[in-house]
């Protein structure tokens, strides 16, 4: 089995050089896949979570290898190889059994080394960009992807409240060790009555744009310059990036109560590629 530990000690930030998003307005061939109810089925059957027969007959949901395959070639060329390639979700994928992020891994210029993050909520992003910083600034990786993705199937029943989104949504994120610097902040084991003023810390004296997830707008009100769509709970802020048409420093903000994470991470000078209408 392969492992590999930290890379070495950092030289700078990750520097964002193109933000891309998509929604898939249909569902995924794989949703029919008659392998996901017995799959699904023994993953919820030691916390006693029935599953969502309506949704499974239905086939919904999409696969999130399928939206990051299909956004490749809007963020990188096919003569750009690639080093680092980092998928970030926190629900589950549509395609069960699979490790997406070395498929993609497999269609990507370069056959970059590539990992997953999750089990962090919103806070998966942020953590996929830290790391991908790290890589990054040890001088062994020039070129890094990261993919945040969401898809709105859940194909079981909650024991208790959690976001759900409401439309299958894909973010690609390309970073290099050229341009826009990017500077991350995760704070863990924050209380939401803390929210405020350590927000309203981290962000004084940056004149920015701050865009804030809808979640960390209700815990922390008047903070926020823009407030992403509630119905995308993990995709959102990066959305709002994507779209681009800020000027000057923008921050995004984001807060998971379920692990405690306030996170924040900041981008200069941003003058990002317009988001790509819905598809199939």
């Amino acid at each position: 089995m392969f492992t590999s530990g930290a890379p070495g000690a950092t030289t700078g930030p990750a520097r964002l050089v193109a933000a891309h998003a998509r929604v898939f307005a249909e569902t995924s061939p794989t949703a029919l896949d008659p392998a996901l109810r017995p799959f699904l089925a023994d993953l919820v059957r030691p916390y006693g979570n029935a599953l969502r027969e309506d949704l499974l007959t239905e086939g919904v949901g999409h696969s999130f290898g399928e939206m990051a395959e299909a956004m490749l070639p809007s963020i990188v060329g096919p003569d750009e190889p690639v080093d680092l390639l980092v998928l970030a979700f926190a629900m589950h994928d549509l395609r069960l059994g699979r490790a997406t992020a070395c498929y993609l891994s497999d269609q990507c210029p370069g056959r970059p080394m590539a990992f997953a993050v999750c089990d962090q909520g919103s806070g998966a992003a942020f953590t996929a960009l830290r790391l991908t910083e790290a890589y990054l600034g040890s001088g062994e990786c020039s070129r890094a992807l990261v993919f945040v993705v969401e898809q709105s199937a859940l194909h079981y029943e909650l024991h208790e409240p959690a976001p759900v989104p409401n439309r299958h949504t894909a973010v690609a994120l390309r970073l290099e060790r050229e341009g826009r610097p990017v500077g991350l902040r995760q704070r863990t084991g924050v209380d939401a009555y803390r929210v405020p003023g350590l927000l309203r810390a981290d962000l004084s004296g940056i004149d920015a744009t701050v865009i804030a997830s809808a979640r960390l707008a209700e815990v922390a009100p008047g903070v926020a310059s823009v407030v992403a769509e509630p119905g995308q709970p993990y995709t959102g802020i990066w959305w709002e990036l994507a779209q681009g048409g800020h000027e000057g420093p923008v921050v995004l903000a984001d807060y998971e109560p379920a692990h405690g994470l306030l996170c924040t991470s900041t981008v200069d000078h941003l003058a990002l590629a317009q988001t790509v209408p819905a598809v199939a």
